[in-house]
């Protein structure tokens, strides 16, 4: 009887533990792709989940290179990212949805 309750228990002990390292936030780079947008001067973006927005952030776009990388830590789940590229040709919108499943690099066109 004893070893099946110590058996019960580690397994639960086991249970709990992936259950918190799948909920724990994952370590995401962002990486907005600008070629889309080849004169965009800065760029806007905001990430929701749900009606809840997560992060918004404001972006200088560099003169050399048309990527910008947005280091970020998100629980898994599902996300609404909507962007803003200005420029001097005017503005360009967007919107799309973002899966976090894992700990990675997610590269995101912005302009097309």
């Amino acid at each position: 009887m004893r070893r099946a309750a110590r058996l019960v228990a580690l397994l639960g002990a086991v249970g709990v533990g992936l259950f918190l390292a799948s909920a724990s936030p994952k370590d995401v780079v962002l990486v907005y792709d600008l070629a889309g947008a080849p004169d965009a001067t800065a760029l806007e973006v905001e990430l929701r989940r749900g009606d809840d927005l997560v992060r918004r952030a404001e972006f200088r776009v560099p003169d050399a290179g048309r990527q910008i990388r947005h280091t970020i830590r998100l629980p898994q789940g599902q996300y609404a990212l909507s962007w803003r590229a200005a420029g001097p040709s005017g503005p360009r919108t967007g919107e799309r949805m973002l899966d976090v499943e894992e700990e990675g690099t997610i590269v995101l066109p912005v302009g097309r």
